[in-house]
């Protein structure tokens, strides 16, 4: 079974010394603020790689991002089955697709709840 965190990772580490925490937090702005890169592109760069990584957590994190941006689940689909074959195999992929599967029902539930 999965360890499941409840928050994400960066709360945790806010939780036990703000100032590390805060210079996380600075650390991504600072590399998502870097390049040409548009907010999708990277979310779906980002959910590509923690589905390689096997971190569901995170993955679901960023994930849910991409659907409150309403990105179309073919295109986070796409993103994670991209490094097939190239850096990683299928196991990975097929994971990330479950999530991807898993999280599109919660929000349809959502929206069918009004949510």
């Amino acid at each position: 079974m999965a360890n499941v965190l409840v928050h994400p990772p960066t709360e945790y580490l806010r939780k036990e010394d703000e100032d590390a925490g805060q210079a996380m937090r600075d650390l991504r702005n600072a590399v998502l603020a870097a390049g040409p890169l548009d907010a999708v592109t990277s979310e779906l760069i980002v959910i590509s790689a923690f589905a390689v990584a096997g971190y569901e957590d995170s993955f679901k994190i960023h994930a849910r991002r991409l659907f409150d941006l309403e990105v179309p689940v073919a295109a986070m689909k796409h993103a994670v089955m991209l490094p097939l074959g190239a850096t990683v195999g299928a196991f990975p992929v097929a994971r990330g697709i479950e999530w991807l599967d898993q999280l599109e029902l919660e929000y349809r539930e959502r929206v069918l709840n009004g949510s």
